[in-house]
């Protein structure tokens, strides 16, 4: 008796474990699935992602939504692995999409293990889109918000109000609303209230519930906010997209100096013709000395800088840094600037020249993809983005930048500055006249063996009798008028 209870028992506890062995496996299998899901995800983004989007959209390579349904999983796994390997070799697949898409090679991952390989498929092949976002208020509002409505979303931009969820963030800590001589990264409250506005521009809602760049990702990490305060943040926005940045204005010492001089050689010279209070003229004459001294100092120090920018740093349409592209990355001045060998002239890259690297960096470190999308925003509109011009001269005068590049061999940074240490570029010079020419009597010309200064037999001779050492621009005409004035 005592057996069969034994066994009863023991039936009984095998019922109880066996559907909780079952329930903890598939609670332990889906765990693994979704780390083995999040470690293809991870790889997708770290390395596919800049070249691939999981759509029917082509990025620098073709879209992948379905491609698992094209393409045999084994043929995925060594195209991934050494795309190349199989082009080279003949394989009738790779060659189509290699030719497809340009010829451009995709990059090898051979570091790659099986598993590596695998999940990133899986990745592609399960992959999602997030549904759009549900809202509850009018998203395409773009303009006509009340008041009391653009008062609250500046009162949350600015952090001075807790957010529903008790978050307090001061978005202008970043988007900042005054005008700046440095370079901040990060949209300015105009650039986002421009992009928001445009047609089939940002849709803040997406936008700040789904991050679309890892930069965004980082920096609003734990941001929730709900419906009416991104809508009221609209507003304000939408209030900021016609006042436009807030210029800091610097003191007027100069000019109140010049007026409170000027006002009181007024009075002294009333107080000598007409109302003679003071009794001495020694104290007319000091006022009206010092007065005309000050004057006359200003006079000559404002007629010098006129026409003259040095340092002027104004704001581009992009927030494009030399320190980054020029300095860090190496690129040649002349990639962008491409025809300074051959004009006068050294012009401003297109937008489809800026797309050579674009189409494949799409989102830079501290920029994110805000200031890169607005080259695709340009290239869609077909107009060229409008550069503000930094450098220069007069229409009076002649300046050839073939002439300096390419028979001076005068490097850009010469006239520019250290660009590439440059994020906002600035006039480094003041490109006066008197700035050009110390700069025609001290720099020495290539003249030995080039056959465009043949002509020159005196200064040859002098050349070789050791008459003279070197031959600067000044020497062979370059402080004529008419070279630079006609």
């Amino acid at each position: 008796m005592h057996k069969h209870a034994a066994i009863k028992r023991r039936i009984a506890g095998l019922k109880f474990a066996i559907p909780v062995t079952l329930l903890l496996s598939g609670i332990l299998l889906s765990s693994v699935a979704t780390d083995q899901n999040s470690k293809g995800k991870a790889i997708f983004e770290k390395d596919c992602a800049v070249c691939h989007k999981i759509s029917e959209e082509k990025l620098v390579g073709p879209g992948l939504k379905d491609v698992t349904k094209r393409r045999d999983k084994a043929w995925m796994a060594k195209f991934i692995r050494a795309s190349q390997d199989l082009v080279n070799a003949g394989d009738k697949t790779a060659v189509e999409v290699f030719n497809a898409n340009g010829k451009i090679p995709m990059p090898d991952h051979k570091s790659y293990t099986d598993d590596d390989i695998a999940q990133v498929i899986n990745y592609i092949e399960t992959y999602k889109p997030a549904a759009a976002r549900a809202v509850t208020v009018d998203i395409t509002k773009k303009d006509g918000f009340s008041n009391e409505e653009i008062k609250r979303g500046e009162r949350l931009f600015y952090g001075l109000i807790t957010a529903e969820k008790g978050v307090t963030l001061n978005c202008s800590s970043c988007h900042g609303t005054v005008a700046t001589d440095t370079l901040n990264f990060n949209p300015s409250a105009v650039d986002l209230a421009m992009a928001w506005k445009a047609p089939n521009g940002t849709n803040l809602y997406q936008v700040l519930s789904t991050p679309t760049s890892q930069k965004m990702t980082e920096v609003h990490k734990g941001l929730q906010l709900s419906d009416k305060e991104i809508f009221d943040i609209s507003a304000f926005l939408s209030e900021v997209s016609k006042t436009g940045l807030i210029t800091e204005t610097t003191f007027p010492g100069r000019l109140l100096l010049f007026l409170v001089m000027g006002f009181l050689m007024a009075l002294a010279l009333a107080d000598l013709l007409v109302f003679k209070k003071v009794k001495y003229k020694i104290v007319h004459a000091l006022i009206l000395v010092s007065g005309l001294s000050v004057h006359t100092t200003l006079a000559i120090q404002e007629s010098r800088l006129l026409g003259r920018t040095k340092n002027y740093a104004p704001d581009q349409p992009v927030k494009f840094s030399h320190k980054v592209h020029a300095g860090q990355n190496k690129t040649d001045c002349q990639y962008c600037h491409s025809i300074a060998s051959y004009s006068k002239s050294a012009g401003m890259p297109s937008p489809s020249l800026c797309m050579n690297c674009h189409k494949v960096v799409t989102q830079g470190a501290r920029s994110g993809k805000f200031e890169i999308h607005k080259i695709y925003r340009a290239i869609e509109s077909g107009k060229s983005i409008p550069w503000v011009r930094i450098h220069k001269l007069p229409n009076h005068v002649f300046f050839s930048h073939a002439q300096h590049v390419v028979v001076g061999t005068i490097k850009c940074q010469q006239c520019h500055g250290l660009v590439e240490n440059m994020d906002l570029v600035k006039q480094a010079a003041d490109l006066s006249m008197g700035w050009c020419v110390n700069c025609h009597r001290r720099t020495p010309v290539h003249f030995a063996d080039n056959k465009y200064y043949d002509s020159y037999k005196k200064i040859h001779d002098d050349l070789k009798s050791g008459k003279i050492k070197k031959v600067t621009v000044e020497q062979i005409g370059g402080l004529d008028c008419s070279k630079c004035h006609y």
